[in-house]
């Protein structure tokens, strides 16, 4: 009895044929939009010679071990419930939010969940804006400072700590990419933000903080498409 119901499920956890071309066709489409966003990031950024070989240099660190598996190990060791909780915003994309933020060289931005820091450097690069990187993944932030001081990049820094629980002192802007944070997360950094000074932009990926709070202590500024390797969501600009 115990080894049929063994069969059963190990047959249900088989993927048809179908569903195998499926799973290869979406495969191949987001490998596809990442060649064209590489290709695009080369045209568009790599004239600035050190942001061409910071990005390069990140290229290449991550080549043979991902930060997508590298945050899978970490999460999976923590036990989290969602071990493939781990996503970047594109360089274009991370333009076409600066654009429609008017982030400046006077902003100190916080990237909660800054991943290896690629966006981080791409801002103080080209918004020349100050940024304070967060996450929690060790390897992450250890990476990210020794590119730092392999190139001599200032205005950027990066701190291992749980954006949960980091103190928010000096921004005037935050990015929260965020789309697979739980209710309970947003609500606990919703009412962190309460206590931020007026004047605070606030940037969220698929969903406003508005949802999430019946405090009327921000508004949703402007709402706009952005796009993502796995397809076209809203960013949210808040204010407080």
């Amino acid at each position: 009895m115990h080894k049929d119901s063994a069969t059963e499920n190990l047959s249900s956890s088989r993927i048809t044929v179908k569903e195998f071309f499926q799973l290869l066709g979406i495969s191949f489409i987001v490998q596809l939009k990442n060649f064209v966003e590489f290709l695009r990031v080369a045209f568009r950024y790599y004239s600035n010679w050190n942001f061409c070989k910071i990005d390069l240099s990140l290229l290449l660190i991550y080549l043979f071990n991902s930060p997508y598996g590298i945050s899978k190990k970490f999460l999976q060791k923590r036990g989290a419930k969602d071990i493939y909780a781990y996503g970047e915003t594109p360089l274009s994309t991370c333009e076409e939010i600066a654009k429609k933020c008017q982030l400046s060289a006077t902003d100190t931005l916080f990237e909660l969940g800054c991943g290896r820091g690629r966006s981080s450097f791409w801002l103080n690069a080209f918004v020349k804006c100050n940024v304070v990187g967060i996450d929690y993944v060790p390897e992450f932030i250890a990476r990210a400072n020794d590119i730092k001081a392999r190139f001599t990049v200032s205005g950027v820094t990066f701190r291992q700590e749980d954006f949960l629980a980091t103190s928010l002192d000096g921004a005037t802007a935050i990015y929260l990419y965020g789309t697979n944070l739980s209710d309970e997360d947003i609500v606990a950094l919703v009412k962190r933000f309460e206590k931020l000074p007026a004047g605070t932009k606030i940037i969220t990926i698929s969903f406003p903080l508005t949802d999430y709070t019946s405090v009327p202590f921000l508004k949703v500024m402007k709402r706009f498409p952005v796009k993502f390797p796995w397809g076209e969501t809203d960013a949210y600009l808040h204010m407080i």
